[in-house]
């Protein structure tokens, strides 16, 4: 499988599938072929951000079903979401890690790697949007997906977090290397996300950097035109070229600058790739 990416955070509201959505988005504007999976049912997901809502209900073949069914192929759910490719998520599988104890499914958190194996050769990246609470859909996006990228808030709060999310991926990492002696995790890249001006933003960026975290030198600041583009359900790169759309102000447009590096990062495998220079505001 190319290079696989999941978008993820233990906390809620942190924009992480706005950044899923844009990052893809960009990655796809620079003449990539992605494909995003969205493994998360709630309401207010990346499918319902990029306008398939509607297939996220009703009795339809869906992404539970290849995870349950060796014989599915999740080719048969990829619809056309602009920039990129999307296998929509589906209420369904709030129910799947119970389906999978009651059918005795074996191997269950290698089975979105397995579905995706043979769209390989169509894609250049595969980005996952997997749920924020730890379940068997987490440990899937994680063995599909073993370079993490994690948007966090610039807060104590946010900075416990990353520690105890290194938590997490070692102990999963040892847990899954039962199956695969050479299974490895890591984080690509920290994205500081909804940021402000105050002090404790400055702060929290510097202890990240003093602990060796690999958090990109810019943040992406919360906009209003973001909460715009997903009310449109386009990505703000599409929004921004929009018919119906105002131009976008200059500090809106550093937005799209910051996506783009985020994908520039997810291409060159390293947060090195996003220099100060080219981000700086």
């Amino acid at each position: 499988m190319k290079r696989a990416v999941t978008l993820w955070s233990e906390s809620g509201g942190v924009g992480k599938t706005t950044l899923a959505t844009n990052t893809a988005a960009a990655l796809g504007r620079r003449g990539a072929d992605v494909l995003v999976v969205d493994l998360d049912p709630q309401l207010g997901s990346l499918t319902d951000h990029v306008g398939y809502g509607e297939l996220k209900t009703g009795d339809r073949d869906h992404l539970g079903d290849v995870l349950l069914a060796e014989d599915r192929d999740a080719s048969d759910l990829v619809v056309d979401a602009g920039a990129f490719d999307l296998i929509p998520s589906h209420e369904g599988l709030a129910n799947i890690e119970s389906e999978m104890a009651a059918r005795g499914t074996n191997l269950r958190e290698f089975r979105l790697r397995s579905a995706l194996t043979p769209l390989a050769g169509e894609y250049d990246y595969f980005l996952v949007d997997p749920p924020a609470t730890l379940n068997v859909l987490v440990d899937n996006a994680l063995v599909a997906a073993r370079d993490v990228v994690i948007p966090i808030e610039l807060t104590r709060k946010g900075s416990v977090s990353i520690d105890g999310l290194e938590d997490t991926l070692d102990s999963m990492q040892r847990g899954f290397q039962t199956f695969d002696e050479d299974f490895r995790l890591g984080i690509l890249a920290v994205v500081p996300n909804e940021v402000g001006d105050s002090n404790i933003y400055r702060e929290v960026r510097e202890q990240l950097e003093t602990d060796g975290k690999p958090v990109t030198p810019f943040g992406i600041r919360k906009r209003d035109v973001l909460k715009q583009a997903w009310q449109a359900q386009m990505d703000l790169f599409t929004f921004a070229e929009s018919e119906e759309t105002r131009d976008l102000r200059d500090y809106e447009k550093d937005l799209l600058e910051q996506f783009e590096t985020v994908a520039r990062v997810i291409e060159e495998g390293s947060v090195e790739a996003a220099t100060p220079e080219e981000v700086a505001r």
